[in-house]
């Protein structure tokens, strides 16, 4: 099963939209690689980080 996980900065995920079409794309990129057969079983997690939680360069991004 692949798995694709994407992290940005919370608000980046608030366009359903732009998710789908994230994920959509995503996957296509996968099934290019790996096959069509991958794509029923490939999964594509994406999680809104608040800024408070990232790090840049040893220091917390404000």
């Amino acid at each position: 099963m692949p798995l694709i996980e994407v992290k940005a900065f919370e608000g980046r995920f608030a366009d359903p939209d732009k998710t789908e079409r994230l994920i959509a794309g995503l996957t296509d990129a996968l099934c290019e690689v790996f096959g069509e057969e991958v794509r029923d079983e490939t999964w594509v997690v994406v999680e809104g980080v608040a800024p408070s939680n990232w790090g840049f360069g040893g220091e917390v991004r404000k």
